[in-house]
């Protein structure tokens, strides 16, 4: 989700996994946001960017596992706005 589309959300809404397409994908619940204004490397683009949002999202069916070995990923877990996509935004 881009930065036009972040500031949009609101607790409560629906979002999925940005990268998984598939009909299975994991979709969880917005609980809060953060803006944050910092020179940083985004995740998923791998680019250099000058703001974000951090989202706190409860992922439905558990946490997500871990890409490699290590310990499990918390739930709730935040996530940077390009790593997640709105399936349905809160009334």
């Amino acid at each position: 989700m881009n930065l036009k589309e972040a500031v949009r959300l609101k607790p409560g809404a629906i979002v999925r996994e940005a990268w998984f397409t598939g009909t299975k994908s994991r979709k969880g619940i917005v609980l809060a946001k953060t803006h944050v204004v910092e020179k940083h490397k985004a995740k998923q683009l791998c680019q250099d960017k000058d703001e974000r949002y951090d989202v706190f999202v409860h992922w439905i069916d558990g946490p997500r596992q871990p890409h490699w070995r290590g310990s499990p990923r918390d739930n709730p877990e935040k996530c940077e706005n390009w790593e997640l996509m709105v399936v349905s935004h809160a009334r």
